[in-house]
Order: structure tokens, then sequence, then C-alpha cells
């Protein structure tokens, strides 16, 4: 047995404390920024289009699709904080029969706040359905809700088990896929039907859980699961401050790693190189991707609507652009402290120019790629102005990050 002081669930508890008390410097900092001005700003240009839409829900609005759009990813998500690092494989492995309160400990406290933000998001979806939704009463879609939930806590659980990453993330795909099915056989469909659908689904994934090859207590996927969410943490902290530097991650991404052999392959290319290969393979560029997807979601729906004769969708745009624009900001300070800067024949003085131009051409594409999901709607039913205000904002916006990213990283040379 574990010591009285080296309780399993007392020990959770204690690195957990331990965490909060390492970033709360952090989010002194981040508070200090005037971004909870800027996400209360958000809050609140929010609230008001949501009780807008409440008001006056137009009949056509696509409401199983939003629901399945809501829904899915909330319901779906299943982390688990295990503030495992890679020591606990020497010192608490052998001791592993022992680690269920631990485990338990940390399935709780998780489970309850992916619950909340799913309760949260469906208590606003609902309000909505209830007007033009045709499917299973309410009563039946919060009880929908609970038990797809918990159905993907123990899937989640399970693919953590998995011996083999390509069956792991077949399997959570086609979670998310069934779970999406699901959801809208219950909007769409009377509850009997949607209930037998959803027990042919939960068959579906307990044979397929069932066939590959597991762990007992999968040491190295949890470690590897925590390293990434504190990976995360730091990642956004450091929009506001110097952080300490975890080790990164690094992934090929075939899709955009085909970029880079059109570089041209010289000396005076040696940072245009390094800082697109350090966007396309770590985890800045994946939190881009995922922002320009949401955002690219979220400006569709919102341009289709046209709500406010497409000021809604412009606004929405600016907001992904600048959370776009922030996070790629933070590219300037991957290789601040670097050593091989001074060792190798790397011409210096171009690493600030070849940085904006990487910034540049960057954020010049998100900026399209949000803009076309939020302009070619309001377009084609002759709205013109917010588009065109849109891509005037996004023009000028190119025209001084330059000067203020230049402008940071003098600062920032200044501190050193």
């Amino acid at each position: 047995m574990l010591p009285a002081s080296h309780d399993p669930a007392a020990l959770w508890r204690t690195r957990a404390k331990d965490f909060r008390n390492e970033i709360k410097p952090y989010i002194r900092y981040m508070a200090m920024s005037g971004f909870p001005s800027f996400l209360s700003l958000v809050f609140i240009a929010s609230a008001i289009g949501y009780f807008t839409l409440v008001r006056d829900v137009p009949a056509d609005f696509p409401i199983v699709q939003v629901g399945v759009l809501v829904m899915t990813p909330v319901l779906s998500w299943s982390p688990m904080r295990t503030y495992l690092a890679g020591a606990d494989v020497v010192y608490l492995m052998p001791r592993e029969h022992e680690m269920g309160p631990y485990l338990r400990s940390s399935f709780q406290r998780t489970i309850v706040k992916s619950v909340f933000l799913a309760a949260a998001v469906i208590l606003l979806y609902l309000p909505i359905y209830r007007q033009v939704g045709t499917g299973s009463d309410l009563v039946w879609i919060v009880f929908a809700a609970l038990v797809l939930k918990a159905a993907n806590a123990a899937g989640g659980w399970q693919e953590r088990k998995l011996a083999w990453n390509s069956m792991r993330l077949l399997l959570r795909s086609a979670r998310w896929l069934l779970t999406g099915l699901a959801v809208a056989a219950w909007l769409l469909t009377s509850p009997w039907q949607a209930l037998l659908f959803t027990a042919l689904c939960a068959v579906l994934a307990f044979v397929c859980y069932r066939l590959p090859q597991r762990h007992r207590l999968p040491w190295e996927r949890l470690i590897a699961e925590e390293a990434v969410t504190r990976r995360r943490y730091y990642a956004f902290f450091g929009l506001f401050i110097d952080v300490p530097v975890l080790p990164s991650s690094i992934k090929r991404r075939a899709y955009l790693s085909w970029i880079l052999p059109r570089i041209p392959f010289a000396h005076r290319y040696t940072f245009n190189y390094l800082f697109s290969a350090t966007l396309f393979r770590s985890e800045i560029g994946g939190i881009l991707i995922r922002i320009l997807l949401l955002g690219a979601l979220v400006n569709y729906m919102t341009a289709d609507a046209a709500s406010l004769s497409g000021w809604v969708a412009a606004f929405v745009y600016a907001l992904f652009g600048i959370v776009f624009s922030l996070q790629l900001g933070g590219l300037r300070s991957v290789h601040r402290y670097s050593v091989w800067k001074h060792v190798y024949p790397l011409p210096d003085d171009k690493q600030t120019d070849q940085l904006i131009q990487v910034d540049r051409v960057a954020l010049a594409a998100g900026l399209l790629l949000l803009w076309l999901p939020a302009a070619l709607p309001l377009l084609l039913t002759g709205i013109v102005t917010p588009p065109v205000v849109m891509l005037i904002g996004a023009l000028a916006y190119l025209a001084v990050r330059p000067m203020r990213l230049r402008r940071k990283i003098r600062s920032d040379a200044d501190e050193d």
C-alpha cells in the first residue's frame, strides 16, 4: 500500500494544486493585458446576436445542421487531466494496482468540466430548437445528451488503452461520426426511433472497442496527453508573457509540408525556411489550423443567416482574424533563445525581415481563408458592403502588421 502521505487521491489533488499555483502568475499577466476586456466585449456582442436570433428565428433556419455541429464536439470531447509525468513510469508504475483512486479523481474532476461545457452549449441551443425543431421533445434531447456524454467518456478511456495509434485515431473518428449521427437522429425522428438507432451505434462501438489489443493502464498515452495539455496552456500564456520552454511537438503535416521544397535552398532564405518549417510542424500550426476550421464554419453560418444585413458576419470575421493574428504572433518567440543562432554562420541581420515575410504570407492566407466563407454567402445574396469592409480591414491590417511586429521584436531584444 502507498503511505498515507502518498495516498493516490491525495497525490492527484496535490499535483492539481501545484499546477494551479504554477500558472497563477501567468493568469495575472494575462488579466493585465486587457484580454478579459476583449472577451467581455465578445460576450456582450455574442449575447446580443443570440437573443436577436432567439427572438426571431427564421423559418428556414438549419436547426438540425446547427445542432449536429454544436452538440457533437461538446458531447464527443472527453479530456482527462492526470498530471502524470515521465518520471512516474519509474515511481508509480510499480504501484499500478493502487492507482484506481488516482484515476478516479482525474476522471471525476475532468468530466465535470466537460459536462459543464456541454450543458452550457445545449442550454443555448434548446430555446432555438423549441421554436423550429420537429424531432424529439426537449426532455428527450436532454436525456440523449446525458447518455451520449457518458458513452463518449467511456469510449475515450477505451481509446487511450489501445496499443496502436492508428487504431486509436480510427476509432476516435468513428466515435465522433456515430455521435453526430445519433444527435441528428434525436433531432429528426421520434424518441423510440432515435433510441433504437443510438442503441445500434452503441453496440457497434462496443464490438469495435473489444477487437484491438489494449493496455491495462496506458501510462505512455496519459503522460503524452498531459504534456500536450501543458504545452497548450503555455502556448496561450506565451501570447502575453515569456513562459518556460517546454519540449516542442513536431508533426509532419503532409498537407502543408509540400510548401517547404518551394522555398529556394540558399543562404539568404535560411530563416524563411526555418520559420516556415516551424509554423507547419509545431503546435502553433496545429492551433492555427483549428482556428481556421472553426472560423470558416462560424463565418459561413453567420453569413448564411445574414443577420443585421451581414454586419454580424463582419464582426465574427474580425474576431477570428484577431484570434488568428494573436496566435500567429507566437512564432517570433519560438527560437528566441536558441543557441545555434550564435554557433552557425547564419545571417542574423536578416532574421527579423524574413520572420516578417513569413508572418505576412501566413496572415494573408489565414485572413483570406476566413474571408471567403464569410463573404461569398453575402455576395451571392446581393449584400456587398460588409464583405468589402471586411476585405479593406484585412488589407489595412496587413499593411500595419509588419511595423507592429518589428516593434515587438525590437522590444524583446531590448529586454534580453
